[in-house]
């Protein structure tokens, strides 16, 4: 039946960045200037406590299903599987065809469905953004590239499916010059709302690459930042902290987080190491001061539209920050990487550098939290979570809840008030692991999303985690943990330093219980010894033969 304004259904814009650290933004104590962001948090709610992977592809991929990433085909990264997990089911690399999108849900539901940005999911046709109901698509397929139109690959391995997508084909001609990834992708999303010829409700999904390195913008935004870091790492993370306790993010007593001790402090740098480490965290923070100048960008277009109202708009990044330098990404190397780019202080975040955000300053930028992506320690899995629009009666910041990416596509479809179906082409799909968040939101009930029996299990690179009550159980392998169990209380120690392992057995007991069955819930396979990469090329690698 048609829309009345007491049934009207809400367009949904669901904007993702990429690598942001959890303090970055002001509205969660950064010094970074994004008004677009903080005006956003004034309307809605900020929430405290909401995790995702620690890794993109699989926060992207449960983000749009509501599946658990062991059961939706990103059970581990791509390329990073061991051979006994390389194409097995959940495993299989790219969004598997046991789940369905919110895009594919609503588009039957008589949504338009736009994405512009970062994919990730697969780059073999039936596995493309187009594949899984978005109808206008301006995409980058793989994780990381140039942010401007050389598009030079994160690495020789990634290069295989590094590529851009437009409505099915891929994009063949040179980019435009003076393309740069979160303009661009602006632009697209502007031109689909903007010639959306019709009253139908859309779901627009901009997905930033930005901040994820190599950390670049355009020339006019390089030095709006200068100056602003040469105090060093504890000089911000201590006003962050500061603003983050006045905003009541954190409660007035909580210490400071004296980080993992495996980056060198500001000042066993010399003077030339402290001007590049503040030359890179400059850069860094124009590219967010861009990515909030771009959304705003949007807002303008929907309320010149008269649909700004009648939009739900969520915001969050996909992981934690990254401590990465650019040789991580097979198989560069140090060598390699100073041999193939210009990383000048001259040059460093224009065309033809590759400089990342580093292990010092992604420490700083997860204040409070602890450690960074690819660790499921809360620097890994906790981000920033924003709501505001029709329906969201909560305003402000929320500390209580316990919240999980999977929980925003049913959220998301509740408020449309539709289902999710339960079978895909007469097959059964994979459970939802999330649960709708709409009943708290909308103020109809005070109960939590999780109650005090309910645990939430992650996994990624072999980090595992459990979370219940208040209670964490975590294994974390080398090199940022000792391939042991480690039992924390977040409510008296949210930096995870006190192992309580041994001083309580029986919550020990009780968690690694919980572990045991979610991972024989969604079919974990840990990693085996050896790499698929060890035995295959990336070419063959990302062919996916035998792939379903």
């Amino acid at each position: 039946m048609p829309d009345t304004p007491q049934n009207k259904r809400p367009n949904i814009l669901l904007i993702v960045v990429d690598d942001m650290g959890f303090s970055d933004i002001a509205p969660y104590g950064g010094e970074i200037r994004t008004p677009v962001l903080q005006a956003l948090a004034e309307k809605g709610v900020r929430f405290r406590n909401f995790h995702v992977s620690s890794l993109c592809a699989p926060t992207r991929a449960m983000l749009l299903t509501g599946v658990d990433n062991h059961q939706a085909g990103l059970g581990n990264m791509p390329p990073f599987h061991a051979t006994n997990q390389y194409l097995q089911p959940g495993y299989e690399g790219p969004l598997n065809h046991r789940t369905l999108t919110i895009a594919e849900v609503l588009k039957a539901e008589g949504y338009r469905t736009y994405m512009a940005g970062k994919w990730h999911l697969g780059e073999l046709p039936g596995y493309r953004p187009e594949d899984r109901g978005f109808e206008r698509v301006f995409s980058f397929l793989a994780g990381g590239v140039s942010h401007f139109h050389d598009a030079r690959p994160l690495s020789s391995a990634e290069a295989v499916h590094s590529r851009y997508d437009e409505d099915g084909k891929d994009v063949t001609e040179e980019l435009p010059e003076g393309f740069f990834s979160s303009d661009f992708y602006t632009d697209k999303m502007i031109g689909y709302l903007s010639e959306q010829g019709d009253d139908a409700p859309f779901f627009a999904y901009l997905a930033f690459t930005a901040p994820h390195d190599p950390i670049q913008v355009p020339d006019e935004w390089l030095d709006r930042y200068r100056g602003a870091y040469d105090e060093g790492y504890d000089a911000i993370r201590d006003r962050r902290l500061a603003r983050m306790k006045e905003m009541g993010l954190v409660v007035p007593d909580h210490p400071g987080n004296p980080g993992s001790g495996l980056f060198s402090a500001w000042g066993d740098l010399d003077a030339e190491e402290k001007a590049t480490q503040a030359r890179k965290m400059e850069i860094y923070a124009a590219m967010i001061e861009n990515i909030d100048h771009n959304i705003g960008r949007v807002f303008d277009l929907l309320k010149q539209q008269g649909k700004f109202e009648d939009t739900l708009v969520i915001f969050i990044s996909d992981n934690g920050a990254n401590p990465k330098e650019p040789h991580f990404y097979p198989p560069n190397t140090e060598e390699q990487i100073e041999r193939d780019f210009d990383n000048s202080m001259e040059n460093m975040g224009r065309i033809g550098s590759f400089v990342s955000l580093g292990g010092g300053w992604a420490e700083v930028t997860n204040t409070p939290l602890s450690y960074f992506k690819t660790t499921t320690y809360e620097g890994g899995t906790q981000v920033p979570l924003i709501l505001a629009g029709p329906g969201i009666h909560r305003h402000g910041v929320d500390t209580s809840q316990l919240l999980h990416v999977t929980d925003l596509a049913p959220t998301i479809l509740d408020f449309v008030g539709v289902r999710r179906p339960g079978e895909r082409d007469g097959k059964p799909l994979a459970p939802l692991y999330g649960r709708s968040w709409k009943p708290y939101l909308t103020g109809a009930t005070l109960n939590p999303v999780r109650g005090s029996f309910d645990a939430l299990s992650f996994e990624m690179f072999e980090c595992r985690t459990v979370m219940k009550d208040g209670w964490k159980l975590i294994f974390v392998p080398p090199p940022y943990g000792e391939n042991e169990w480690h039992l924390y209380n977040l409510r008296t120690d949210p930096r995870e330093m006190d192992n309580l392992a041994e001083q309580e057995p029986a919550k020990f007991k009780e968690l690694m219980a919980d572990w045991e069955a979610y991972a024989a819930a969604v079919g974990y396979i840990r990693a085996g010894a050896t790499k698929q990469l060890d035995v295959m090329s990336p070419d063959e690698f990302f062919q996916y033969r035998g792939l379903a």
